[in-house]
């Protein structure tokens, strides 16, 4: 099963980069340690994606379109 995340970058108080995240395990989740693997990677992009200025909706893992867009 892949969790498919995906996040609206924008620019929070004072500038800095906020990522608001949807589609997260809710409480309780019952993940694999592979299921587990790929979310701490999404997570991380997320993270790289929003200090490197990124803006907009993104999908985590990133689609072909937006592999396009870059």
């Amino acid at each position: 099963m892949t969790t498919q995340l995906t996040a609206l970058h924008i620019a929070g108080r004072n500038g800095q980069p906020v990522a608001v995240v949807n589609g997260l395990p809710g409480l309780d989740a019952k993940m694999t340690p592979a299921q587990l693997r790929q979310l701490a990677r999404q997570a991380n992009q997320i993270a790289i994606d929003s200090e490197s200025g990124v803006r907009g909706m993104r999908r985590y893992p990133e689609t072909e379109e937006q592999s396009n867009e870059n």
